[in-house]
Formats: C-alpha cells, sequence, structure tokens
C-alpha cells in the first residue's frame, strides 16, 4: 500500500510538472506570436507614405520661436596618463638623487678608524727546506743526432750496394752484348752451299684424284627471282581469270 501510495504521489507530481511545462510553453509561444505581429504592423505603418499637415493659418507664415543661446563651453583641464607617469618618474628621480647625495655625505664625513692590534697582512716565515741540487740531464736532441747519424750511415752502406749490384749488371750485359755481337758478325759471313745430290733426281707424276666439278652456289639472288616469277604467273593467272569473268 505504502508504495501504490507513493508511484501514485509521483505520477501526480509528474502530471502536475507537465501541466506546467506545457502552459510555459503556450505563453511562451503566444508571446513571441503578439511580438511578429506587432513588428509586422510597425513595419507597415512605417511603410506607408503620411503628408505633412498644414499650418494653422495660411495669411501669414509661422516663424518659430528663437531658440535660448546656450552657455558657451568652459574649458576645463585635462589629466593626461602620460603626464602622471612622467610626474611619477620625475619624483622617482628626484627621490633617487636625493638617497645619492645623502650616502655621499655620510660617507664624506671622517670617522676614525680603530687601532690595528695585529698585522693585518703578516710576512711569511722563511722556508727550511735544502736547496735544490743541481744534476746532470741528457737532451734528447744528443740521442736523436746518434740514431740520426746510424740511420744515415745505413742508407749510404745500401746506396753503395746498390751501385755496386748497378756496375756488375751493366757490366754482364756489356759483356753479354759482345758476345751477341760476335756471334751475329760470325753468322753474317757469306758461306758457299753445298752441291746438290742428283742421283735422285725429281720426276713429277699425274695425280690420282678427279677433275673438280663446278657447283652452282646456292644464292638468296636466285631465289628472289623464282619467287617473282611466280608472283607474275599468279597476277597473270588472276588477271585473265577475271576478265573472263567479266566478259561472261
Amino acid at each position: 500500500m505504502i508504495n501504490g501510495a507513493k508511484s501514485s504521489n509521483n505520477l501526480f507530481v509528474h502530471y502536475i510538472v507537465f501541466r506546467y511545462l506545457q502552459e510555459r510553453g503556450a505563453e511562451k509561444e503566444r508571446k513571441l506570436f503578439m511580438e511578429l505581429v506587432q513588428k509586422q504592423m510597425e513595419e507597415e505603418r512605417a511603410r506607408v507614405p503620411r503628408a505633412n499637415p498644414y499650418p494653422y493659418t495660411t495669411d501669414y507664415p509661422v516663424v518659430p520661436p528663437r531658440p535660448e543661446p546656450k552657455p558657451c563651453t568652459k574649458p576645463e583641464p585635462f589629466q593626461l596618463e602620460s603626464l602622471v607617469r612622467h610626474e611619477e618618474e620625475m619624483q622617482r628621480e628626484m627621490e633617487e638623487r636625493e638617497r645619492k647625495e645623502k650616502e655621499e655625505a655620510q660617507m664624506r664625513i671622517f670617522r676614525a678608524q680603530p687601532v690595528l692590534k695585529e698585522d693585518p697582512i703578516p710576512v711569511p716565515e722563511r722556508a727550511r727546506k735544502p736547496l735544490t741540487q743541481v744534476q746532470q740531464f741528457n737532451l734528447h736532441a744528443d740521442q736523436r743526432a746518434v740514431e740520426r747519424a746510424e740511420f744515415d750511415h745505413k742508407v749510404k752502406e745500401k746506396e753503395m750496394m746498390y751501385k755496386r749490384y748497378r756496375e756488375e749488371s751493366d757490366t754482364a750485359r756489356m759483356m753479354e752484348e759482345e758476345k751477341a755481337l760476335k756471334q751475329l758478325r760470325r753468322t753474317m759471313v757469306p758461306h758457299a752451299r753445298p752441291v746438290p745430290n742428283f742421283n735422285h733426281p725429281f720426276c713429277p707424276q699425274k695425280s690420282s684424284k678427279e677433275a673438280t666439278k663446278a657447283k652452282s652456289p646456292n644464292l638468296r639472288v636466285l631465289k628472289r627471282r623464282e619467287r617473282r616469277k611466280l608472283m607474275m604467273v599468279n597476277a597473270a593467272a588472276a588477271a585473265s581469270s577475271a576478265a573472263a569473268s567479266g566478259m561472261r
């Protein structure tokens, strides 16, 4: 029963809210419609031309009264933001200048310094270290000079060895050339040919082979010639057959 009462109350509340919203929507639509109608009537009224009314009398022209004179404009001072900023900047500069002058005046006042009881810059004590012993040193240049002398000596030995090898090879080559030249001279000396042996004279005999038979080569020129002849024969036959059919 309690649940049924709650559900009925909820339905009643929903119905009331729905009716309220429906009435509010209808009222809004009615107001909007009235505003549209009124606006349309004003636009139509504005479109209708209206003539100016006639004056009250035509005997003399109606002169409007003279308006009362207005008072003259009184100039009033105006305040610009730039002027305000300028005044503030000038005031700040003046205060800064006064502050610096006060500091300089305070610095010019004489004040006695306190008496120093201890030396602010103490003198360092003398070191008790022994003196440096001078020792003999070896320069790297001396060692490099010795190494360079050894290198130059080895280079000279290699050059002398290569020179000796070249001289030996040149001497051997010259000796070989002299030997070859002597051998060439010996061969160039003219010698008489030996007398031929006529015990077995040469007797030519007839060859047992058959004579060579000529064979026509397989040239393409002959094939083209035969093909051309065949084409001419076919063309003549076709022309004769066409003439015979025309006569019929």
